[in-house]
């Protein structure tokens, strides 16, 4: 067996077969108990459709050897064959696969002429002030985008993540161009805070400065803090290096299955460090719904 090969095992099947069953499925995401520990609620994680897991326990994550080198305890990728390779041979212990195609992503594959500017258009500036967003704090944080798909011409508001890629909504859209990643956001460039506040998504991110500027007391964390926007829940384990980092991580995530399971990954990874933060809003689904539905005087 080679390690293109190895690759192409499915992970479900191999966990199964290992002992291991996923406590809660969701489409192509599975969740464990991990297989690496001890533990009581399940942060392990194996993405199907990627073939890939990752531990929110250890921070750590990967393919299919790197998760035999932590559950053998061996410390090449040789070593991870070897142990492999017998589990495979003979009464076809795991079924080998090819990869599920992922969707492609638009930047690469559809959209034309992206073209970023700043943030000008009615219709954009009209959705902001739907959403109770002030224009001038949008232009801040945000840009325009314009492009063409499939002989169409599209735009929306733009929020750019930390590797150059940009979330993107107009009332009609909620989409990504290029690569999802975390956005991360600080207070001061000279130096990080004690404190993180941590978004889902960057509309929340936007209410919060909305009300941190009229002074809204129920929702305000009292310490100076920087800022990260996930801008998916799925990105969570590209955030958890700059977390760890934080002495306190105050979580505004929104009070739904996807909020709550991510807040015990959170807690399962970062422990006593993270605040739970989300009855602030309680009990909208997340800090736009609860700025748009604050009478203007109370804002």
């Amino acid at each position: 067996m080679n390690i293109s090969q190895a690759k192409q095992i499915d992970l479900v099947q191999f966990l199964e077969k290992e002992g291991h069953k996923a406590v809660k499925d969701k489409g192509h995401v599975h969740w464990y108990l991990s297989p690496i520990r001890s533990e009581d609620t399940p942060s392990f994680k194996v993405d199907s459709r990627r073939n890939e897991w990752y531990d929110y326990g250890l921070g750590k994550g990967g393919d299919i050897l790197d998760l035999i080198q932590l559950m053998y305890n061996v410390t090449t990728t040789s070593d991870a064959l070897a142990v492999l390779g017998p589990k495979t041979s003979g009464q076809g212990y795991v079924t080998f696969r090819r990869r599920e195609m992922l969707p492609p992503r638009q930047s690469d594959t559809q959209m034309r002429n992206i073209e970023y500017r700043s943030l000008t258009h009615q219709a954009l500036l009209s959705y902001l002030m739907k959403r109770k967003i002030d224009i001038h704090i949008g232009r801040v944080y945000c840009c325009e985008v314009h492009y063409n798909l499939r002989n169409k011409h599209f735009f929306g508001i733009a929020f750019r993540n930390r590797i150059g890629g940009y979330e993107v909504r107009n009332p009609y859209y909620k989409g990504c161009i290029g690569h999802k990643d975390i956005t991360v956001i600080r207070q001061s460039n000279d130096q990080m805070q004690e404190h993180v506040i941590l978004f889902e998504g960057f509309m929340d991110f936007l209410s919060y400065l909305m009300l941190y500027d009229k002074q809204s007391t129920r929702v305000l964390i009292p310490y100076p803090c920087d800022y990260i926007v996930l801008n998916s829940i799925n990105c969570l384990d590209k955030a958890m290096e700059e977390l760890a980092s934080y002495n306190v991580v105050h979580a505004f995530l929104d009070n739904d299955d996807g909020g709550k399971r991510t807040l015990e990954a959170l807690k399962t990874a970062l422990g006593d460090k993270i605040m739970d933060e989300s009855h602030r809003f309680a009990p909208l689904n997340d800090l736009n719904d609860y700025l748009v539905r604050q009478p203007p005087d109370d804002l």
